[in-house]
């Protein structure tokens, strides 16, 4: 190690709080090789020092994320994914772990996704995973799926959902499937969020065996889909949806649905539309009229 890195760390170790304030600010210009240092200081007994290589460390990513094509930045990751491995203390795993998120990219995913199926850190690493770009991360999450714990298997369909990952789809879709309901709406919301129609058969899911709240998310993930589906030009796809709320008793089910039919501008949509018109319900009657004004002037 340079005599400068030295110094540095020395400055991070010192009892006293300015000479630390005064390294730790200036963090940005230090080696990458102090890294796996300032790794083990991260649970160092004085809470000062502890404070001091959090704070350097984040100085060195922050810097590092500005240039992301640089040398300095693959030296920062290669340093940070060190301290994710097995001989380091969890905590400093996870500070790993949150800065490789922010900087990480295809060389983290390896790493990252061993860790996730460590129990105590598979949180962390499919938070790291669901932030870095790219195929090789997406990858990485769905081969994770059928070796998890079922409880964890929401939290993997979530960040597949959140990438939006299209190749991610019958996965999400074979979710729907599950017999774990947390799972069925886990799969639920994503393949929501995704918006791509699968090539598997999906179950229909018997809406009033949910919780209040369950109904509310299968509500807006199927709409969610059904809107997406308009925008992919499926319009006999997103109908089918769409019509499963026609019917409902409620009636910001029903005219969530006759808005979403109106903008398919098919003549099936306009004939359920039409059914509507005539509602006992003010609001859905008026509701379908709009929409079949709107249909008419198009």
């Amino acid at each position: 190690m340079s005599p400068a890195s030295e110094k540095f760390l020395a400055s991070i170790r010192s009892d006293d709080a300015e000479v630390r304030f005064a390294a730790w600010s200036q963090g940005n210009d230090a080696d990458p090789e102090v890294i796996p240092a300032l790794g083990k200081l991260l649970v160092a007994e004085q809470p000062g020092v502890r404070k001091a290589a959090d704070e350097a460390l984040k100085r060195m990513v922050h810097g590092v994320g500005k240039q992301p094509q640089s040398a300095r930045r693959t030296a920062v990751v290669q340093q940070l994914i060190v301290l994710t491995g097995d001989g380091q203390t969890g905590w400093t795993r996870t500070v790993a772990l949150r800065h490789l998120s922010l900087v990480g990219g295809d060389e983290t995913v390896p790493v990252a996704a061993k860790l996730l199926r460590n129990v105590e850190l598979q949180e962390e690493a499919i938070f790291c995973l669901e932030r870095i770009p790219g195929p090789a991360s997406t990858r990485a999450i769905m081969q994770a799926f059928p070796d998890v714990s079922e409880s964890f298997r929401p939290r993997i369909l979530a960040a597949l959902g959140h990438r939006k990952a299209e190749e991610a789809t019958d996965l999400c879709a074979g979710a729907i499937n599950s017999p774990n309901v947390e799972t069925m709406m886990a799969g639920l919301k994503a393949g929501g969020r995704i918006g791509n129609k699968p090539t598997v058969s999906v179950r229909s899911v018997d809406y009033d065996s949910l919780t209040g709240w369950q109904k509310i998310e299968y509500t807006d993930s199927t709409l969610r889909y059904a809107d997406d589906q308009v925008r992919r030009g499926n319009t006999a796809e997103a109908i089918k949806y769409y019509g499963r709320f026609l019917d409902r008793p409620e009636e910001h089910l029903q005219c969530a649905a006759i808005i979403g039919l109106s903008k398919t501008g098919s003549p099936e949509a306009a004939g359920l539309i039409f059914t509507k018109l005539k509602s006992p319900d003010h609001t859905v009657r008026i509701t379908a009229r709009k929409a079949w004004d709107s249909m008419a002037k198009a």
